[in-house]
């Protein structure tokens, strides 16, 4: 007896083949329609839209990529067309093409720098704009998912109703494009976003981040990646968000400080910044931080270091009750340059349980690293654990004897940390954890390896991974 062959896909329900097909890649479900006109009559019907020419979706070389191009155009106008005569509403829209390298993409697109490669192909304006109108045309579209660039995004503008969709629940732009603030998005209203995701953009006003983040009264996660050209302040406050990652450079400013940036967020839970010191920070309201993340990528420019300092300790202080920190860059190198950490001027993280630290880049800082992270310690009495992930010093800085001028701020390095008077707390009584990544076995190294294991009086891990030659 021959077994039965029933097909039992194209017997079900048009809004279950419909459903079935929405979860799948777009390319993947137009594929389907050559199985029946069932199939073909359910395509019709699906409710998410996912479009992904990206490197990553085929994982072919950058030549291929490029032949195929026109194809993929072609495949996403048909496609829309298609969907268009359906009238069916559209709950996700999500649209990735080129390469997903969008800091090399704007340097090359804003900056006029040299292109990252000379046969990379980029969407026309035109029916990029079209592309992206196309979903905000439908009822109940919830989210939206755009990463792709234009060679010169001047010609192109985003459509202002994106930032006019009460349905929204999340919006992810990743698009080199500027925004001049009322000109172009006269009007902003997404009261149900939850997850904003901007990135590449370069906004050239002060008000239009604030604008954008006060007429999102529930939003809960926010992420910003930008340039700004002209915009010198930044002002978020929401009582709704609990994690913000907020990334900004400033290329064309580099002899001007931002003015000011203000952060008013009660229920901020995840903090992640990188950027610029500005002239002031006016931070307040950070009693529910449990995690900060702080890379700060230059100090006050024509200013003095003392001035950077009392920037820093702002931030620093508003910091004061998270539980996981990690500090990058100039951030901590400033800490100690200044010269005024001996007056016990840092706060205290009274609730801090986990430290990250990476390695210094600044070579007169390295000097005082040891001194540096004894002060720190003393400053984190419930500590548990220390993580270097880049080690104590940078490639094999190992002897302050080739920088004679920072030989008077080593005291530590020539006596050794066994001749340290006062034991931080933590060490004696909750440090449980060290984790020290690149270690190059110098003495300074070794001194203060000694320290911790001679002072950590519960440490039950202690982890050491060698530099490789």
């Amino acid at each position: 007896m021959r077994p039965c062959c029933v097909d039992r896909l194209t017997d079900l329900p048009y809004e279950l083949l419909a459903q079935i097909l929405s979860m799948l890649p777009t390319k993947d479900a137009a594929a389907t329609q050559l199985v029946s006109k069932r199939m073909k009559q359910a395509f019709c019907w699906i409710s998410t839209i996912d479009l992904d020419d990206s490197p990553e979706s085929h994982c072919v070389k950058r030549p291929n990529l490029v032949e195929r191009f026109a194809l993929f155009e072609s495949f996403v106008d048909n496609v829309l067309h298609k969907l268009s005569r359906s009238q069916q509403s559209l709950t996700r829209f999500r649209l990735r093409m080129g390469l997903d390298k969008t800091i090399i993409y704007l340097c090359s697109c804003v900056f006029n720098t040299r292109l990252p490669c000379k046969e990379a192909r980029f969407p026309e304006p035109a029916r990029l704009y079209a592309w992206i109108s196309y979903p905000l045309a439908h009822c109940g579209l919830r989210e939206l998912d755009l990463s792709c660039h234009l060679k010169n995004p001047a010609e192109c503008k985003l459509p202002p109703e994106i930032f006019a969709r009460q349905s929204l629940q999340v919006l992810k732009l990743d698009i080199n494009v500027e925004i001049n603030g009322e000109t172009e998005i006269p009007v902003i209203c997404l009261p149900n976003l939850k997850l904003l995701n901007l990135r590449s953009f370069v906004f050239t006003e002060d008000d239009f981040v604030t604008r954008l983040v006060s007429n999102c009264p529930v939003l809960e996660d926010l992420a910003i990646t930008c340039w700004w050209l002209k915009a010198d302040r930044l002002i978020i406050s929401s009582h709704s968000l609990r994690k913000f990652v907020f990334i900004i450079r400033k290329y064309h400013h580099e002899d001007k400080n931002s003015d000011l940036v203000l952060i008013d967020t009660p229920n901020l839970q995840y903090f992640d910044y990188f950027g610029n010191l500005p002239y002031k920070y006016s931070i307040t309201n950070l009693n529910a931080l449990d995690e900060a993340e702080i890379d700060v990528d230059y100090p006050l420019v024509n200013e003095t270091l003392e001035d950077s300092f009392r920037t820093q300790l702002s931030l620093a202080r508003a910091l004061s009750n998270v539980e996981r920190l990690s500090l990058h860059g100039y951030f901590v190198e400033i800490l100690y340059i200044a010269g005024v950490l001996e007056d016990q001027q840092l706060p205290v993280f009274r609730n801090l349980r986990t430290l990250k630290m990476t390695a210094l880049l600044n070579t007169y800082c390295y000097a005082r690293w040891d001194i540096l992270l004894l002060l720190i310690l003393h400053c984190a009495p419930l500590l548990e654990q220390l993580f270097f992930p880049q080690g104590f010093f940078e490639h094999g800085f190992t002897c302050v004897s080739d920088y004679p001028e920072v030989l008077e701020v080593a005291a530590l390095e020539a006596n050794g940390w066994r001749k340290t008077q006062t034991i931080p707390s933590c060490c004696q009584s909750h440090l449980k954890r060290i984790l020290i990544k690149r270690c190059c076995g110098s003495d300074r190294e070794v001194n203060m390896i000694k320290f911790l294991l001679g002072n950590a009086s519960i440490l039950t891990e202690f982890v050491i991974l060698c530099n490789p030659a």
